[in-house]
């Protein structure tokens, strides 16, 4: 079963055990997900207040669907880490998981730094009714991001991944400052 079929009480209890079924990246990339359709959202009915949002509205579907499976993504890798941790895999396997439980959310991170970027223009579009479904949504998206991050960051503290630290770091860290720059120019005007 994909984490799409599950049922929210079912996920909750998945993330919240110990040890968890569903990873906290995993988890943070369900809460983008929720942070995505509240901006579209706030896009759709700024549409139909006369906005021009209908193009913007056509491409966040279509990241949405690469977030979802680039969600899933994350929720085979991350399982398969956590397994080999359980079964205390041979180093070369965990080895391999840790790469995979790496490169996955750092993919969601280009996603979801993409979906920040593409929506710099939309606040000029967005009904007032909505502004705040809107602005939350982005708050969503960017503390997923970050947890998404603190998630690499913590795969990256393993024994073994000093190779993997050091291929990842230009990537890690211009996702970051990208992050900053967007999180700044997507905050509601003060009136």
């Amino acid at each position: 079963m994909t984490l799409q079929e599950l049922d929210l009480e079912t996920m909750l209890a998945q993330i919240g055990q110990a040890p968890p079924t569903i990873s906290g990246s995993t988890a943070a990339l369900v809460a983008a997900q929720l942070g995505t359709v509240m901006v579209r959202m706030a896009l759709a009915v700024s549409h139909k207040h006369g906005s021009d949002t209908d193009l913007l509205i056509e491409w966040l579907d279509s990241i949405l669907s690469k977030i979802k499976q680039a969600t899933e993504n994350d929720r085979v890798a991350s399982t398969a880490l956590i397994e080999t941790y359980r079964e205390n895999a041979e180093p070369s396997a965990r080895s391999l998981a840790l790469t995979n439980a790496t490169r996955e959310p750092l993919a969601c991170a280009h996603l979801l730094i993409e979906l920040l970027e593409a929506l710099e223009d939309a606040p000029g579009n967005i009904a007032n009714s909505v502004a705040s479904d809107f602005h939350g949504g982005v708050e969503l998206i960017s503390a997923a991001l970050k947890a998404v991050m603190m998630a690499v960051e913590n795969n990256l503290l393993r024994d073994g991944a000093e190779e993997l630290r050091a291929r990842t770091s230009y990537n890690r860290s211009t996702l970051l400052i990208r992050l900053d720059a967007a999180v700044t120019r997507l905050q509601p005007k003060k009136s």
